[in-house]
């Protein structure tokens, strides 16, 4: 399951006939060379594992409390990741279209027995409960497994004990009705996972909401005066303290958490920590961003301050979790836009719920502009469409204003000299950063994933 959860298919069986026929479908394109590739793959994990354990081994009998500290941090911080609440909204939205698929389906195959004029009302009852059965139950072992992980557990954190409290009864309810339909023709048993969604989604819709540690992590908010070197830090001797009680969750698809940890020299160290995402090539990056300052700074004795890339720490915590540290004191270049926006709106007298965002903005003006292109030429769209693409883009450039960042850049300068060094900065920053994201090939790079730091011009 997209998440690191794994459900047991063990106790999942097939008919003969669908059997044989994988079992012929295998047959025609698995050969030697497959079994030979897959073994050598496993044999290189377990390899790869066995001296993992060897060296956890050594160190933890070097440095035993530093490695079970560490391991009880890392163990805890995944069991945060994904909520009881947030692994049900995660998994019923992943398998949408697959129960409207097969909710399609079991209605065309309930359609068919109904035209047979061959079977017997009793005979046609017994079939459609059949079919219902078959289509549903890759859907009902999704729900039983969800089932075994959040309810037949053993709750070990109050905030697992709260989801069972509240959610408990209504979902073995629609548990059993999904097993037990009281009319299989007319099966209504479909809505209530709707219903079951839509429970989660209520509060998971919040623009943000926070969480206490010592409900869905006792045991990291008991934490005091560990060894466990602060994640990121360049400095070895600061270790973390405590763990912050309040916990920010990000309105974002994965759900991340904003977490604060105190350091042992009395500074506090604040966090992005993501689920369901591989960060080690985001550590990559930045690794790659470290080596290139060190290369500009060594051809550039005399400009090497300014000719440098802006990074941050990412400490990945295994294959689907990881923490970023948090950047303060900066903007998203979309802020300045959107505040210009309200600012617009305002002097128009428009509500602010009226704005609208970049992609509505841009898919409007081509709408727009391609009505115009087709009354001029409906025939050689291929001819047009990068000149009509060019004027979008020109057309927008030109109803926005292109000095935001250059008021923004004065504002938060002191005097003539201030200004200077910011904006000197700023020119540098995004040159490097244009030229180093070209060479790798960086993608992704909308108005809300550029920041400025207004301290310094950097972005």
């Amino acid at each position: 399951l997209d998440g690191g959860v794994k459900f047991d298919v063990s106790e999942m069986t097939l008919t003969k006939d669908r059997l044989s026929q994988i079992q012929e479908l295998n047959d025609e394109i698995v050969d030697d060379d497959d079994y030979e590739d897959e073994n050598e793959e496993v044999n290189d994990k377990n390899d790869l594992q066995g001296c993992f354990k060897l060296m956890v081994d050594t160190l933890s009998k070097q440095a035993p409390e530093t490695i079970s500290q560490v391991q009880l941090f890392v163990k805890e911080l995944r069991r945060i990741i994904l909520l009881w609440d947030e692994l049900w909204l995660r998994t019923l939205a992943q398998h949408q279209s697959e129960i409207k698929k097969r909710e399609k389906q079991l209605q065309i195959e309930i359609d068919k027995v109904n035209r047979n004029d061959h079977l017997t009302s009793e005979e046609k009852i017994n079939l459609i409960k059949d079919k219902y059965h078959i289509i549903t139950k890759p859907i009902i072992f999704i729900i039983e497994q969800l089932h075994d992980i959040t309810i037949v557990s053993e709750p070990e954190t109050p905030h697992e004990k709260q989801f069972q409290e509240k959610y408990s009864d209504f979902i073995v309810d629609v548990l059993n009705k999904l097993k037990n339909p009281r009319d299989a023709q007319h099966p209504e048993e479909w809505e209530l996972l709707g219903l079951l969604q839509g429970k989660f989604q209520k509060k998971a819709g919040k623009v943000q909401y926070t969480l206490k540690m010592n409900e869905i992590s006792p045991v990291l908010a008991q934490m005091r005066d560990t060894v466990i070197a602060m994640p990121g830090s360049s400095s070895t001797n600061v270790t973390i303290s405590s763990v912050s009680n309040h916990v920010a969750i990000l309105p974002t698809k994965t759900k991340p958490k904003k977490l604060i940890f105190h350091g042992s020299d009395g500074q506090q160290y604040t966090y992005l920590f993501k689920g369901l995402e591989d960060l080690h090539l985001d550590e990559r990056i930045m690794q790659f961003l470290s080596i290139a300052n060190t290369m500009m700074a060594h051809n550039n004795p005399t400009n090497g301050s300014l000719y440098k890339a802006r990074h941050y720490s990412v400490i990945p915590l295994g294959p689907r979790s990881g923490l970023i540290s948090w950047v303060d004191g900066t903007t998203p270049v979309f802020a300045l836009y959107k505040r210009w926006q309200q600012r617009e709106a305002a002097k128009q007298n428009k509500q602010t719920q009226s704005i609208l965002g970049p992609s509505e903005l841009f898919h409007n003006k081509l709408n727009q502009v391609l009505e115009e292109n087709n009354k001029e030429n409906k025939e050689n769209h291929k001819e047009w469409i990068f000149h009509v693409l060019k004027q979008v883009l020109k057309e927008l450039m030109a109803e926005t204003p292109t000095d935001l960042i250059t008021k923004e850049l004065w504002f938060h300068s002191i005097n003539a000299g201030v200004w200077w060094e910011m904006t000197r900065r700023y020119s540098y920053s995004v040159a490097v950063m244009s030229i180093i994201g070209y060479v790798i090939g960086l993608g992704d790079r909308h108005l809300d994933n550029v920041l400025i730091d207004w301290n310094t011009g950097e972005v």
